[in-house]
C-alpha cells in the first residue's frame, strides 16, 4: 500500500470525521483516496470502523450512511455530523448485522477501558467513587449492610527507591490481580490513588468485611513471597468501615476506613483496623 494511503488513513484516524458537518468534506476524502488506491471506500471503512469490507460492500454502506444523514437533517431541520449518522444507521439497520455487532462490542470495550486505571485494570478513582455512592444509596433505601475496605501498601516508597518504578508498577499490578482473584463478583474494587485501593462490599457487615480483609492481607503477602525483588513479600495496612445511621454519603465511609487504615500503620503495619 502506498505511503500516501497510510498518511491518509492516519489523518482519518486522527478524527477527520469526528466533527464533519459537510458531505463535501467526505467527498473530498474519498476523492483523495481514489488518487492513491482502487479501494477508497474499503480503506475508509477500515480506518473508521476497523472492519474489513470489499470495495462494493463498503461503497454501499457509506452511500447508505450519507443518505441517512440527509434524511435525519430533513427530519431534525439542522445539520448533523457523519459520525452521528453512522451510529444511527447501524443502530437502526439490520442489513449489516455483523458490523453492527462489531461496532457495539468495540463501543463497550472503549467504555470499559475509559472506566479503568491504565496500570492495574481496576476501576479508576472516579468510577469507584461513583460505584460507592450508588451502593450507598441502595443500602440506605433497602436497609441492607454495606462495608468499605481501604488498603495501602506498606513502605511502597521504599520499593520504588530501592528497586525502581518499574518494580513498583509490577507490585501494583500483582496486588491488584491478587485482590481481584480473592473477591466476590458482587464486590467493586478500584485504585484509589498511588498505592491505595478501595473495595466496596455490598450486603456485607463489619464482621464479614473483617474476614474478607484478613483473607486479602494474607493472600497479598503470600502471592509476593519469595520474589527476588521483595523476598519478604508485600504487606498492606487495611482500614474497614461499615455503613451507619450518622453517615451522609460514601465519603463518610471512605473517611472512616481511611482513618482506620492510618491507625493500622501506626500500630505496626501489616494489619487490619476497624471501628467497633
Amino acid at each position: 500500500m502506498p505511503d500516501k494511503v497510510f498518511q491518509t488513513i492516519e489523518n482519518i484516524e486522527l478524527d477527520i470525521l469526528s466533527d464533519i458537518e459537510d458531505t463535501e468534506i467526505f467527498t473530498f476524502i474519498i476523492n483523495s483516496l481514489k488518487h492513491e488506491t482502487d479501494t477508497p471506500y474499503a480503506i475508509l471503512t477500515q480506518a473508521i470502523l476497523h472492519y474489513p469490507l470489499n470495495e462494493t460492500e463498503a461503497e454501499t454502506v457509506w452511500r447508505a450512511i450519507l443518505d441517512n444523514k440527509s434524511q435525519m437533517e430533513l427530519l431534525l431541520k439542522r445539520n448533523i455530523s457523519i459520525k452521528t449518522a453512522l451510529v444511527d444507521y447501524f443502530t437502526r439497520e439490520r442489513t449489516y448485522e455483523k458490523i453492527t455487532i462489531f461496532i457495539k462490542d468495540n463501543m463497550i470495550n472503549a467504555f470499559d477501558t475509559a472506566m479503568r486505571d491504565s496500570l492495574t485494570g481496576l476501576y479508576s478513582h472516579a468510577v469507584i467513587h461513583a460505584e460507592l455512592e450508588k451502593e450507598f444509596q441502595s443500602s440506605r433505601r433497602y436497609n441492607v449492610d454495606l462495608s468499605v475496605v481501604f488498603i495501602d501498601i506498606d513502605d511502597f516508597k521504599r520499593y520504588n527507591d530501592s528497586y525502581g518504578h518499574i518494580a513498583g508498577d509490577r507490585i501494583l499490578r500483582l496486588v491488584a490481580l491478587t485482590l481481584q482473584d480473592n473477591l466476590r463478583n458482587t464486590d467493586k474494587i478500584g485504585r484509589y490513588g498511588g498505592e491505595e485501593f478501595l473495595i466496596v462490599l455490598p450486603h456485607t457487615n463489619r464482621e464479614n468485611a473483617k474476614k474478607i480483609a484478613l483473607k486479602l492481607l494474607h493472600s497479598i503477602q503470600n502471592s509476593t513471597l519469595g520474589n527476588s525483588t521483595i523476598p519478604q513479600g508485600v504487606t498492606v495496612s487495611i482500614g474497614i468501615s461499615e455503613l451507619s445511621e450518622i453517615m451522609q454519603d460514601g465519603h463518610d465511609l471512605i473517611k472512616e476506613a481511611d482513618i482506620n487504615m492510618y491507625r493500622a500503620k501506626k500500630e505496626g503495619k501489616n494489619r487490619i483496623c476497624c471501628s467497633e
